[in-house]
């Protein structure tokens, strides 16, 4: 199988949070077309569950979707960034909870096709902090709790439907389950 050869790349938009480019590409079979790629340092998602079993979500507008979606806590992941300290962040900024036991599920590309950005995937214990959330100016988010089983039904259900956030989930049920680590 050979690689895709690129010629060349514009970039159309750049942000702090994300790119996009066209790159204009060789196919194997010599076409030449253009590729479209968003760029984007990553992200982390949190599963945080409680010592009553309960994940902690959060319920926020998503613009692409044009609806409210339910998911894990989580944000980019900054330049230089250690993704651990981003995910400890994120869930406190959001949520109010700090992360006890904080460990590494899985990393993935939720969008190979169309985007460079990798998710952190992490679970922790979720204990309440003192203060509560501080979100980002930017973010209107409220937090939802639910027996971990619960939120395992809605995604089955199709009501929660975040990539890295029906991954995580999954993940950690079958953990609690005695399934695979």
């Amino acid at each position: 199988m050979e690689r895709w050869r690129t010629l060349g790349e514009e970039y159309l938009y750049e942000s702090p949070w994300c790119s996009f480019r066209v790159d204009e590409v060789r196919l194997p079979d010599g076409a030449q077309i253009e590729y479209g790629v968003l760029e984007s340092a990553g992200f982390v998602a949190v599963v945080p569950v409680t010592e009553g079993g309960d994940v902690v979500l959060v319920k926020q507008w998503r613009q692409p979707v044009g609806s409210f979606t339910l998911e894990l806590p989580g944000g980019g992941v900054g330049e230089g960034e250690d993704p651990e300290e981003t995910a400890r962040r994120e869930l406190f900024e959001e949520t109010g909870y700090r992360a006890e036991d904080l460990a590494p599920l899985v990393s993935v590309h939720p969008t190979p096709g169309r985007a460079t950005e990798v998710c952190y995937l992490f679970r922790c214990r979720a204990v309440r902090a003192l203060a509560g959330p501080r979100p980002e100016p930017t973010e209107f988010v409220s937090v939802v709790e639910m027996p971990l089983m619960e939120a395992v039904g809605k995604v089955y259900g199709g009501e929660i439907t975040a990539a890295t956030t029906v991954l995580g989930l999954l993940m950690v049920s079958r953990e609690a389950a005695g399934g695979c680590a």
